[in-house]
């Protein structure tokens, strides 16, 4: 056997090697490689909110009182909780800010939210001045710190970008100084990275606290879905609980 011959064998196991390693590369770099979203859902978190408006009307009530008109408003709202998951055993992996969770094991996926928008509100009452509708367009800006960890490794990473939100709400007024609020809410973003889209729900009472002041209290329930970036899991969260509200109108 010549000594060709002999070195067939190595040769041939070297190019399978190295086809090997680019099939791999190609598999991960096209995005192929699967893994288990972030979830971290929140049932009771306390939303805390803080809201202004300025009137573009002639006003001839309170402008704390809700009335037919169009106005610019200011809002922020903020949100703290957390999530547990369970990453089972036939479950890909969760890659996130360079760190892989390899299943089975718990993990705790903490989130500081925050949101601040600034839209065109219009309003329109009906029936007597009884009932109303709400229609609100803007610009919003998301912010998020989200955290996972299990017992022996912790990853984290920040979030924030702007897009496009709007609404559509029902006002019932039983009382001129007292109303009911159901209103839906969205914002959507075509960045590469962080919140992707965005829903909330709200069902609350508002009431007027002299001529410029409302306090708003009740319930609501957001529902956001991210992206971490390339080559990391999706992040989606759902939280809910009591929300309170203090507004300035102008």
């Amino acid at each position: 056997m010549s000594h060709s011959d002999c070195q067939q064998p190595a040769i041939r196991c070297a190019v399978s090697a190295r086809i090997l390693a680019i099939l791999f590369s190609t598999f991960v770099l096209s995005g192929c490689l699967s893994s288990t979203p972030i979830v971290a859902d929140d049932p009771h978190v306390f939303l805390p909110s803080l809201r202004a408006a300025v009137s573009l009307d002639d006003n001839k009530q309170a402008l704390s009182e809700p009335q037919t008109g169009k106005a610019i408003e200011f809002e922020y709202v903020r949100a703290k909780g957390h999530g547990e998951q369970n990453l089972s055993t036939n479950q890909a992996p969760v890659y996130y800010n360079s760190t892989t969770f390899t299943p089975p094991q718990q993990l705790t996926n903490n989130f500081n939210f925050n949101y601040a928008d600034i839209s065109f509100r219009w309003r329109k009452f009906f029936k007597e001045r009884s009932l109303g509708l709400e229609v609100t367009g803007g610009i919003g800006h998301t912010s998020m710190d989200l955290t996972v960890a299990s017992p022996t490794l912790r990853a984290s990473d920040h979030f924030g970008n702007y897009g496009p939100q709007g609404g559509v709400a029902l006002i019932w007024r039983m009382r001129p100084s007292t109303s009911f609020h159901a209103r839906l809410s969205g914002f959507v973003s075509s960045a590469d990275t962080g919140i992707k889209d965005m829903v909330r729900y709200e069902l609350f009472v508002a009431q007027a606290l002299g001529d410029n002041l409302a306090l708003r209290a009740g319930y609501a329930k957001w529902g956001i879905d991210g992206d971490a970036g390339a080559y990391k899991s999706n992040f989606k969260s759902t939280f809910s609980g009591p929300t309170l509200d203090l507004g300035w109108n102008f």
